[in-house]
């Protein structure tokens, strides 16, 4: 039998999101398998008072660098294992990658000049893929939350739905923050290669500024620099939601979008 015609796709949105799908729904089944065996591990820790003091023996600069504290409770558990680290590095992966792939991307596969003779303007066609880009990013991190908040308490984790709703947007609007740099860089230079080296590299440094302010006395004066301190470095786990920082991530997110339309508007794909 004939294979049926693929149906029509109407708008760059719903393109780009079917463009991912296998790659989103991969990236899902690695954060439910990530997810599971943390919370696999948790009822061996939860409550355990030699594992606590074990803990309490480690130096101080050693428990500040990898943000391990009250680490048998849920919060703790989490913000050691889950959020210090892990999680908002894997959305970080897939929002840099695909963030230059939607850019950048579409140069290198040859297929920008087909997109580009539709009807719809530069500026639509960017601003839809980074909806796309926020969408999926949006996905992986229910996921996550769903995950741990819903399937965590039947593994003796238990944390407030607010705290944990803190971490996992300072998470996602992390990760948002260098896919949407990588998706500017691409549309900027045609490259997805130099799009992730470079955000990837800008995202580490910003976790060392926030990580080892913690220990080195002259770089304190410049964590309010690193996204990753607006994200997660506040302990949102401890604190809850703070509206200034979020701000600070939305912020910076809207100034990349303005500049990946502007660069990919005034790029000469006529070469």
């Amino acid at each position: 039998m004939p294979r049926s015609a693929p149906r029509n796709l109407h708008s760059v949105f719903e393109r780009s999101m079917r463009e991912v799908r296998r790659s989103l729904l991969g990236w899902l089944v690695g954060i439910v398998g990530f997810s599971l065996i943390m919370l696999s591990i948790f009822p061996t820790i939860h409550g355990n008072a030699g594992f606590a003091q074990l803990i309490n023996a480690y130096p101080e600069a050693l428990r500040k660098l990898f943000d391990v504290s009250d680490y048998t409770t849920g919060p703790g558990y989490l913000r050691s294992e889950v959020f210090s680290f892990m999680a908002p590095l894997l959305l970080a992966i897939f929002a840099i990658l695909w963030g230059a792939d939607l850019t950048a991307g579409e140069e290198e596969r040859r297929t920008i000049d087909t997109l580009l003779a539709t009807p719809v303007s530069r500026q639509r066609v960017v601003a839809e893929k980074w909806l796309a880009l926020a969408t999926a990013v949006g996905v992986l991190a229910l996921a996550l939350e769903v995950l741990l908040g819903v399937v965590g308490p039947l593994f003796k984790l238990h944390v407030g739905w607010a705290p944990l709703s803190a971490a996992i947007i300072g998470s996602g609007l992390f990760a948002l923050s260098f896919g949407t740099l990588s998706m500017a860089i691409g549309a900027g230079t045609g490259s997805r290669g130099f799009a992730r080296g470079v955000s990837a590299a800008v995202a580490v440094v910003m976790y060392l500024i926030s990580t080892l302010s913690q220990l080195v006395e002259w770089l304190k004066p410049w964590r309010w620099t690193s996204l990753w301190y607006h994200a997660l470095g506040f302990d949102p786990l401890s604190h809850g939601f703070n509206v200034g920082h979020l701000l600070v991530l939305v912020a910076c997110v809207a100034v990349l979008v303005v500049a990946a339309i502007t660069l990919f508007t005034r790029r000469d794909f006529s070469n």
